[in-house]
C-alpha cells in the first residue's frame, strides 16, 4: 500500500530527550523552534515560486520559500495530517500522508530523485547541486499564540546551536496511543432521549484504523431499498445508517463516528498498518483537503484544493428534532460552525477530512429540512409507517400493523390484539 506523507531521517542523537527514528511506522514530526509546531499535509499542490525555486550562490544564511502542501501546526491529536508514515532509513526517508509525499514533493520543486535525510542534529535536509536544502518551519519566531504557519525549504549555511536555527531541526516522535496519539474530536452533541447525550462527527482519513471501546462508526447505505428522499410517499426524509461491527475503518472510507465522549482524549483510536478491504454500497464522500487561500496569502485560485458545499446536491452532519441527520447547511446549532468551513470568497466548503452526503437534484426540495438517520430496526419502523400515507401525504383510513399490514378498514380500537399499530400515521400502543 502506498501511503502518503513526507520523508524523514534519524541518526543516534547523543541528546536523549530527542524522540529518534526508530523504524517504518506512523510518527508525528516537532519542530524544536520556540513554538514547538507540528508537519501536517494540507495540500497537493504549491506554488509556481515553490517550483522555481533554486539555491544561489550570494545565500550565505538562508534563501526560503514556502511549501504551500504543508504546514507546522499547534493543533495535532485530532489532525489527520499530522500522521505521517515514514518508511526507509536515515539516508533516504520517505514521509507519507493526506496522499502526499516527500519524494512527490521534491519532485515537484525540481528536485527529481533527491530524498530527504536527517542529521544528527535533527534537520530534514537533501544535497542538491552542493547546497544543502532543508525543511524549515517558518514561523519559528512566532508567539505561542500562531497556532499555524506554513513550512517551506531553504539553502541553510550550517545550525549550530544557536536557538535561531532550531526552525530547521525536527524531532520524530512515534505513535504509541499513550505519549502520541491519534484522536477524534466530535463535532456535534445532540440529546437523545430524556437525559442521555451523544457526540457524532464525520471523519475521512488516508490511513486506516480501529475504534477503542465505546465507539461506534456507521455508514449511509446506498441501497434504493434503504433510504427514501421523496415526499409523495414519506412523512419525513429518512435514510439508513450500517453499524461497522468489527470497528475496523478501511483507508478513504468516509463516515458516521459515534465517540465515547466529548472529551477528545477519550475518543482515541488505534492506527493500523495494514490495507483493509473498502466496504460497498456506502453513500457518503469525504473530502481529505480543504486548502483555502487567505487575503494576506497568494490569491492563485489554482492553489485552492477544496470541495465546495452546494445545498443542491450535498448534505452535511446535523440533527433535526434532536436526531442525528444530514441537513441542508452548518446551522451553529448543529456542530459549532464545524459542518462547512467559509473561504474568502464567501463561499462554503467541505473541511478537511470529513464526509458529506451527495443528493440528486430531485431529491434536493424534498430534503431541505434534513435526512433523519436510522438504525435498520427503527428504519424498518419508520419506513412501514409511510406505507399507510397517500400519495398526496394525507393518512389512510384504517389501522396497521407496523410491517404496513392493514388489520381493520377503519379506525376503531375494539377487539383489537394487544401490540402497537399504525393509527392516523402515528404509533399507538393497544393494551
Amino acid at each position: 500500500m502506498k501511503r502518503t506523507l513526507l520523508t524523514c531521517i534519524t541518526a543516534i542523537m547523543a541528546f536523549p530527550l530527542f524522540a529518534q527514528y526508530t523504524g517504518e511506522g506512523y510518527y508525528r514530526i516537532q519542530n524544536q523552534g520556540e513554538a514547538g509546531r507540528y508537519i501536517s499535509i494540507v495540500n497537493d499542490k504549491i506554488s509556481e515560486e515553490s517550483k522555481n525555486f533554486q539555491p544561489s550562490l550570494s545565500s550565505t544564511f538562508s534563501q526560503y520559500v514556502t511549501a504551500e502542501a504543508l504546514k507546522a501546526v499547534k493543533d495535532k491529536t485530532s489532525n489527520p495530517g499530522t500522521i505521517l508514515y515514514v518508511s526507509g532509513n536515515k539516508d533516504g526517508l520517505t514521509l507519507d500522508g493526506q496522499f502526499m509525499n516527500t519524494d512527490d514533493l521534491l519532485e515537484k520543486f525540481g528536485k527529481s530523485g533527491y530524498k530527504l535525510k536527517m542529521s544528527n542534529q535533527g534537520e530534514l535536509y537533501t544535497s542538491y547541486s552542493g547546497y544543502q536544502i532543508d525543511l524549515v518551519d517558518l514561523g519559528y519566531t512566532a508567539s505561542e499564540k500562531v497556532k499555524e504557519t506554513y513550512c517551506g525549504v531553504a539553502t541553510i549555511q550550517y545550525i549550530g546551536k544557536e536557538s535561531v536555527g532550531k526552525y530547521a531541526l525536527w524531532d520524530f516522535k512515534k505513535i504509541d496511543n499513550e505519549n502520541e496519539y491519534f484522536a477524534i474530536n466530535p463535532d456535534i452533541s445532540i440529546q437523545v432521549g430524556q437525559n442521555e447525550f451523544k457526540y457524532f462527527t464525520t471523519l475521512y482519513t488516508s490511513f486506516p484504523y480501529q475504534l477503542t471501546d465505546g465507539m461506534k462508526a456507521y455508514y449511509i447505505d446506498n441501497n434504493p431499498e434503504h433510504h427514501n428522499y421523496d415526499t409523495n410517499h414519506v412523512k419525513e426524509p429518512i435514510a439508513q445508517l450500517i453499524e461497522i461491527t468489527d470497528k475496523k475503518i478501511p483507508q478513504e472510507t468516509p463516515v458516521i463516528i459515534e465517540c465515547s465522549s466529548g472529551n477528545v482524549a477519550d475518543n482515541k483510536v488505534i492506527l493500523l498498518n495494514e490495507k483493509l478491504n473498502p466496504i460497498s454500497g456506502n453513500a457518503l464522500r469525504g473530502s481529505i483537503f480543504c486548502f483555502l487561500p487567505t487575503l494576506t496569502e497568494d490569491p492563485n485560485q489554482s492553489l485552492k484544493n477544496a470541495v465546495e458545499f452546494r445545498n443542491s446536491s450535498m448534505r452535511v452532519i446535523g440533527y433535526v428534532d434532536g436526531e442525528l441527520a444530514f441537513v441542508n447547511d452548518a446551522n451553529a446549532t448543529y456542530s459549532n460552525n464545524l459542518a462547512l468551513t467559509k473561504g474568502q470568497d464567501d463561499k462554503f466548503y467541505i473541511p478537511a477530512n470529513r464526509a458529506y452526503l451527495p443528493i440528486s437534484s430531485s431529491d434536493a426540495t424534498a430534503t431541505a429540512k434534513g435526512i433523519k438517520l436510522l438504525l435498520p430496526d427503527a428504519y424498518a419502523v419508520a419506513a412501514s409507517i409511510t406505507k399507510v400515507m397517500s400519495e398526496d401525504n394525507a393518512v389512510k383510513e384504517g389501522i396497521y400493523t407496523l410491517t404496513g399490514v392493514k388489520v381493520k378498514d377503519d379506525n376503531n380500537t375494539n377487539n383489537l390484539p394487544r401490540g402497537i399499530y399504525i393509527i392516523n400515521g402515528k404509533k399507538q400502543v393497544i393494551r
